[in-house]
C-alpha cells in the first residue's frame, strides 16, 4: 500500500507537506508543489488513508457528482441549472438509501482518482465530459450516468432533453409574433454540445423561412460590453427585435443590461430563455422560455443509476425527455 512516506520521498518533500496537499490545506505549500505531489500520488495509486478510508467502509452507499471546474475562481453551484438539478437529484438518491457527494474537477486526470479515492457505488455526471468518456469506463468499473451528453459513444447511459427542438420552439414563436431580425447570446458554441444544438433548431427553423443571423448578430458570453452590443443592434433602420439564449441565466444578463442602457423589454426587445428556472416567472416582465423537466430529468437520472448498481449487466440507455414552450410575457407581437 503506497502511503504518505511514499510519495514524499519521490516528490522530495516532507510527509507534513504531503498530508497538508492531500487533507486540502495548500495555504503553506506552493501551488506548483501542491499539483506535483498530487500528479505523484495519482500515479502510484496512493488512496487517502483516513477519512476517505472510513467512508469506503460504507462505500455502498456513497454516489458521486462530478461537475467540471473550468476556473478557480467561479463556484460552478451559481449556474441556477447545476444547483436546482443537483438538489433534485440529492433528494432522490437520498430516497433510495445513499448519500450524495459533490466533487469538482478540472479534467480526466482528476476523475478516476476521486471516484478510486472514495470507492463510490456509481457517479454522475454533470457537463460536457464527452471527450473523457471512453477512458472513463475502461477505468472505472462503477456505474456511471451521464447527463446532456452527444458522446459518439454508443455504451454510454446518458440523460438528455431535445435541445434541437427547443431551439425550434424558440424559433417559431418568434416568427409567429413578428420578428424577423433576430440574434444570439450564449456560451461558446462546441462540436457537439447543447448549445449547438440549441442553437442549430434555431437557426434551421429562421432558414426555411429565409431568415439569417448575420456573423455579427451572434453574441458569446465571453463579450465584456452586453449593454453596448444590445444598443448596437437595437439602434439604426433595422433593428434587432428579439433574442434567443441558451440558458435563463443569460435572460437575466439581457434583462439587467436592457434596463441599464434604456431598452425597455418586450417593447423594444423581445427574449426568449431556455431551462424554466423558478425565477423565470418571477422577474419582470415574466420571461417566455422553453422549460425542461429538471426534476424529472433528476428521478430518470437517480432512477437509471439505481438499476445499474442492482444490476450491473444492464444495456446502456440513452434517455430524451421531451421540451416545451413556456408563454409569457417577454415576447411581443410586432
Amino acid at each position: 500500500m503506497v502511503t504518505l512516506k511514499d510519495i514524499a520521498k519521490k516528490a522530495g518533500v516532507s510527509s507534513m507537506t504531503v498530508s497538508r496537499v492531500m487533507n486540502g490545506n495548500t495555504k503553506e505549500v506552493s501551488g506548483k508543489t501542491s499539483e506535483r505531489i498530487k500528479k505523484i500520488a495519482r500515479e502510484m495509486g496512493y488512496v487517502p488513508n483516513s477519512s476517505a478510508r472510513a467512508l469506503a467502509s460504507r462505500s455502498s452507499r456513497l454516489i458521486a457528482a462530478l461537475l467540471q471546474e473550468y476556473d478557480e475562481d467561479h463556484n460552478p453551484l451559481e449556474d441556477s441549472y447545476a444547483s436546482c438539478f443537483l438538489g433534485e437529484l440529492a433528494l432522490q438518491i437520498k430516497k433510495e438509501g445513499y448519500d450524495l457527494m459533490i466533487h469538482y474537477v478540472k479534467d480526466y486526470s482528476e476523475i478516476t482518482y476521486s471516484l478510486k479515492s472514495w470507492n463510490v457505488a456509481g457517479a454522475v455526471f454533470i457537463g460536457m465530459f464527452d471527450e473523457s468518456i471512453r477512458k472513463l469506463q475502461e477505468d472505472n468499473h462503477i456505474p456511471l450516468i451521464f447527463t446532456d451528453s452527444y458522446s459518439s459513444v454508443r455504451s454510454i447511459t446518458n440523460v438528455g432533453i431535445d435541445d434541437y427542438t427547443g431551439g425550434e420552439l424558440a424559433a417559431k414563436y418568434f416568427l409567429e409574433n413578428g420578428h424577423k431580425n433576430l440574434a444570439f447570446y450564449g456560451p461558446e458554441v462546441l462540436d457537439n454540445g447543447v448549445v449547438m444544438h440549441r442553437l442549430r433548431g434555431f437557426v434551421t427553423v429562421l432558414r426555411e423561412a429565409g431568415i439569417s443571423l448575420p456573423p455579427e448578430n451572434f453574441m458569446n458570453l465571453s463579450l465584456k460590453d452586453l449593454g453596448g452590443a444590445l444598443k448596437r443592434l437595437c439602434s439604426g433602420p433595422d433593428p434587432v427585435t428579439g433574442i434567443f439564449t441558451t440558458a435563463d441565466n443569460c435572460a437575466y444578463q439581457i434583462y439587467s443590461e436592457a434596463y441599464r442602457m434604456g431598452i425597455r423589454v418586450p417593447d423594444d426587445l423581445s427574449v426568449i430563455g431556455f431551462d424554466d428556472l423558478n425565477m423565470s416567472s418571477r422577474v419582470t416582465p415574466p420571461l417566455t422560455t422553453v422549460r425542461q423537466d429538471i426534476k424529472k430529468k433528476a428521478s430518470v437520472t437517480c432512477d437509471l443509476l439505481m438499476k445499474h448498481i442492482a444490476e450491473r449487466d444492464s444495456p446502456a440507455e440513452n434517455i430524451v425527455l421531451n421540451v416545451e414552450l413556456v408563454k409569457r410575457a417577454s415576447v411581443k407581437r410586432r
